[in-house]
């Protein structure tokens, strides 16, 4: 279970930017809006992990858990924080977190499996050598 007592195992975190367009009729984040902060944030850690090789594989959402702690609104800056936690032939597992900046307050959870995907066909594909440990190289806990 993923929880704050994990914070440290979190190398990389995004500042998230929370928009007037994402607040629902009780004026706190949409629930579906969660998933597409979890993207944004992603896309920056493939970056950061190894710039350049993820625009050749495409790493497509096959699940997606989520455990809601505390509505965002408005007024908070959250910090999405990221870790592969799983790494596979195929997929890997990424656990996520987001918090107040402090790391004091823990507003979601989620766990998202990904899959490498054949943009021609379709069908899974490995996920390179090379760019498997590089993920290694970034998360030393898959060592």
């Amino acid at each position: 279970m993923i929880s704050l007592e994990d914070l440290e195992k979190y190398r990389f975190s995004f500042d998230i930017q929370v928009r007037y367009s994402d607040m629902d009729m009780l004026g706190h984040a949409n629930n579906a809006v969660y998933l597409t902060y979890l993207e944004v944030a992603r896309m920056d850690y493939f970056k950061a992990v190894n710039p350049g090789q993820w625009n050749s594989i495409a790493m497509v959402l096959a699940h997606a858990s989520i455990d809601y702690k505390i509505p965002i609104t408005p007024d908070l800056q959250p910090v999405a924080r990221l870790r592969t936690s799983r790494l596979g032939n195929s997929s890997l597992t990424m656990e996520n977190i987001m918090t107040n900046a402090a790391g004091n307050q823990l507003y979601f959870t989620a766990t998202l499996v990904l899959v490498a995907i054949d943009t021609k066909t379709g069908k899974s594909i490995p996920i390179p050598a090379e760019a498997k440990q590089k993920v290694i190289d970034y998360e030393p806990a898959l060592a």
